[in-house]
């Protein structure tokens, strides 16, 4: 029997989040990482202690003292229940009804699954921009992830060039620190967090040229390694990851905006090739959801696309064609920043024309499937922005005109309506 210490601080947080009930979608809320990182993590708790459902791994929980019992205080663990039942009958009850509780919460989120938090208008809450400490050093195009609660900005351009450098930004102290720099510093590029580690694929160089390179941030150790590389050298991508890999769609190859999708398997340490978009786009922007990737905008050449596609993974690895038209971009639009939180999407700034920039917000429900455009309250340039999205916030890099500052706000995309238990 797996013993305890097998898995890891986040997987036992974890294990006790499913413990009480919580789907994987408010345990990514709470702890603010992907959904889909909840179930990579998951899918490894379920193997390590030879499980094959939330119910049995929250009894293996129960049973090794990692979940709290109430009114089973000092419990010692126990190697199964036959030995549960000889030690103590009084202590079966108790267990019983806990694991008949934890059915029942489970069914009902099969069949009751949670509503969306309630959106509010601006009219509602006035106040929804909130003005951060500015990254400490200048940067554009660079790549940007919430990890455990914080947030990771790393490689991208300054006034020096192209960089390396990490930066971590504490939410709850509203300050930046300098980590270890990335080895190769790149520009034009995204990140992702898969099983706590964070992946920066391609970009471009110092030499203007894309790279294939793949590195993998550990912000544990604050400690870098390289990855399988890419198929091809690869800059100004779009990238999400969904079920546990990475997707690459598009991107420029240092002549061509490319059609290209590749998939990245980090078990494996491999790149697979998917089913190619039907336009090449650099510059573009993806978005995972549930069960499916958005993929939006984007410039081939000179041409600006509003167009916007969706592409299902779990067609492509059967062989069906995975694209479908998605709901078109108002205006055509690339260089822009991409999140999504809840059930919505939202799209911020990006360049329309050549001679200009656009600094409005957008954002589609998914149950709507209406783009609308929100009013900005905040003077800032939003000059080729980032956007990362933690908990029910959205965080926005905006570089300045003049290149010599990059801002850093907060949007409350959502806020969280409180419900009182009824108690007999």
């Amino acid at each position: 029997m797996p013993e305890q210490n097998t898995l890891s601080e986040r997987e036992i947080e974890i294990l006790q989040l499913v413990a009480t009930g919580l789907t994987n979608r408010e345990i990514a809320q709470k702890l603010t990482i992907s959904p889909n990182t909840v179930k990579v993590h998951l899918s490894n708790i379920f193997e390590k202690i030879n499980v094959s459902s939330r119910t049995e791994a929250t009894m293996f929980g129960i049973e090794h003292g990692i979940v709290d019992v109430p009114g089973v205080e000092n419990a010692e663990p126990v190697l199964n229940w036959k030995d549960l039942v000889r030690k103590n009958i009084s202590t079966i009850m108790p267990l019983f009804l806990i694991a008949l509780a934890l059915i029942a919460a489970l069914w009902r989120t099969v069949l009751f699954p949670p509503a969306a938090p309630a959106q509010m208008t601006l009219e509602d809450i006035p106040d929804r921009w909130q003005e951060l400490a500015p990254m400490p050093e200048a940067r554009m195009s660079m790549a940007a992830v919430a990890y455990d609660g914080n947030i990771f900005a790393i490689a991208g351009e300054g006034l020096e060039g192209v960089s390396g450098s990490v930066f971590k930004y504490l939410v709850a102290e509203d300050r930046w620190e300098r980590l270890h720099d990335k080895p190769t510093p790149v520009t034009d590029v995204e990140g992702a967090v898969i099983g706590e580690k964070i992946y920066i694929p391609g970009g471009r160089l110092r030499d203007g040229r894309p790279t294939d390179i793949l590195e993998i941030y550990d912000p544990r150790q604050d400690s870098w390694r390289e990855g399988a590389p890419l198929p091809k050298e690869i800059s100004a991508y779009a990238m999400a990851d969904f079920e546990g890999k990475l997707y690459l769609f598009g991107g420029w190859d240092g002549e061509n905006s490319l059609t290209d999708v590749y998939v990245y398997d980090p078990e494996e340490n491999a790149w697979g090739v998917g089913t190619p978009m039907a336009m090449a786009r650099q510059h573009a922007g993806a978005i995972a959801l549930a069960d499916k990737i958005v993929v939006l905008g984007g410039r081939n050449g000179e041409e600006i696309l509003n167009e916007a596609n969706i592409y299902f993974a779990s067609r492509d690895l059967i062989g069906e064609n995975p694209w479908e038209e998605f709901v078109q971009l108002p205006e055509e639009l690339h260089e822009f920043g991409l999140a999504n939180t809840s059930d919505s999407i939202f799209l911020f700034g990006g360049v329309q024309k050549e001679d200009g920039n656009e600094f409005n917000l957008l954002t589609i429900r998914l149950e709507d499937q209406t783009w609308q455009d929100l009013m900005i309250d905040v003077e800032d340039s939003f000059l080729q922005p980032v956007l990362v999205s933690s908990g029910l916030k959205v965080y926005v890099f905006s570089s300045a005109a003049n290149g010599i500052k990059t801002n850093f706000w907060a949007y409350q995309a959502y806020y969280n309506e409180i419900y009182l238990p009824i108690v007999d």
